[in-house]
């Protein structure tokens, strides 16, 4: 069989100054991807500009919303044809092995039994000098991973490091609520993965990502209300006390 081409996804909102050292990393890859899709999501910068000069292709998303704008990435990627989408956000950068690392995770998936695997998610270390930025990292991903896969039965999608199969997109398209800007992309798709799937969590794909979201208490405070608002909109469709039954 051939091997599978792999397209990378990179929502963006007024994100020019990040995003240039971003698709700079992206550009030394030993192995390219086959397609860097930029969502441009109505930005007022020169994001389109940076991305443009960069070989990506630019999709323009002008209805604002973090879901709008990754959800057109994902459409884009599955109308090219690709068969593997890797999502990060415009604020990181990756190891020159960072698509390679993703392409051998999905090989050794091919051949694991059990539930099929429609996606996985890496992790991040946060741009936090020393020790602090370590265990800074640790204690926001752990937090993430265990408040949330607890109730999901799975590990969930990590937004700023993800993966995920273009036909398992296809898959769920429709079941996945792209108006719902209030939620987190990540928690709402983690949702969707239906009984017999599963995501998993690959803590050696790691990339680096700037600390934006941990700067101030309104920032924090921001990013616990929508993720409790994920939850409890996924909570709707799929209640934990019938999907941790189901998943058994």
């Amino acid at each position: 069989m051939s091997a599978p081409t792999i397209g990378l996804v990179i929502p963006c909102l007024n994100d020019a100054h990040l995003l240039a050292p971003c698709l700079d990393s992206v550009s030394r890859q030993v192995r390219p991807f086959d397609c860097v899709i930029v969502v441009d999501n109505g930005s007022t910068d020169d994001t389109a500009a940076v991305a443009r000069s960069r070989g990506a292709v630019v999709v323009t998303e002008a209805r604002r919303g973090v879901t709008w704008a990754s959800h057109a990435g994902y459409d884009e990627a599955a109308a090219r044809g690709l068969d593997l989408i890797v999502r990060v956000d415009a604020d990181v950068l990756v190891d020159r092995r960072f698509s390679l690392q993703w392409l051998q995770a999905w090989d050794e998936v091919s051949r694991r039994g059990g539930k099929k695997v429609v996606g996985m998610a890496g992790a991040a270390l946060f741009d936090v000098p020393g020790w602090r930025g370590r265990f800074i990292s640790a204690l926001y991903l752990r937090a993430f991973r265990y408040s949330v896969g607890s109730a999901l039965g799975h590990a969930p999608f990590f937004g700023t490091n993800c993966s995920l199969t273009t036909q398992w997109w296809r898959d769920i398209r429709g079941s996945v609520d792209s108006s719902d800007t209030e939620s987190h992309d990540d928690i709402q798709m983690s949702f969707a993965v239906r009984p017999h799937e599963t995501v998993l969590f690959r803590p050696e794909i790691t990339l680096h990502t700037d600390d934006r979201a941990l700067r101030g208490a309104r920032q924090l405070a921001r990013r616990f209300s929508r993720g409790m608002h994920s939850m409890r909109q996924g909570f709707k469709l799929s209640p934990p006390q019938h999907r941790l039954i189901e998943r058994v």
